[in-house]
């Protein structure tokens, strides 16, 4: 089979990069407000949730952004790996650990579950961020397919899991 990965879809690193662009620039005001006007730090400047805002934005921003430089799913002849943004751990799940999928019918959330050593594990991929959405989901249910998982629908739910 091939190996194929899959990036994210440019907006993302576009929405990641302008929230690092506005701390920047807030911080940048208020280290200029602090160096020129050292009464500035008596006002809302000195206060701490003005600091672990701007902190938040720093560390989201970066997150995201860099998050981004790698592909957010790769298919390969081994394992699935995939980076949500929401985690800082890549996970590789070989194909044989792979339990099951559950995808919401027309919606935007694929996870899988697979089994680990301590019990069984999921992973929440959001699809919307992927660049090629469909040539994903068509490849990773071709590869499951030929492995023998089954869909099975209830409700909004779909489901891929072994006979």
């Amino acid at each position: 089979m091939l190996n194929r990965t899959f990036l994210f879809r440019p907006w993302v690193r576009r929405a990641g990069l302008s929230i690092v662009l506005v701390a920047a620039a807030v911080t940048g005001i208020i280290a200029f407000a602090l160096i020129f006007d050292p009464q500035a730090r008596f006002g809302w400047m000195g206060e701490r949730p003005v600091w672990v805002y701007l902190a938040a934005l720093w560390l989201g921003g970066l997150r995201v952004w860099l998050g981004t430089l790698r592909p957010v799913a790769e298919i390969g002849d081994g394992a699935l790996v995939v980076r949500p943004l929401h985690q800082f751990k890549t996970r590789t799940v070989g194909w044989e650990s792979i339990t099951g999928t559950e995808q919401t019918v027309g919606g935007d959330r694929l996870i899988v579950y697979f089994d680990t050593p301590r019990g069984m594990r999921f992973v929440a991929l959001n699809l919307n961020l992927i660049k090629g959405r469909r040539e994903f989901l068509e490849l990773l249910e071709s590869r499951l397919v030929m492995l023998g998982f089954v869909e099975r629908v209830v409700e909004r739910s779909r489901y891929l899991t072994k006979r």
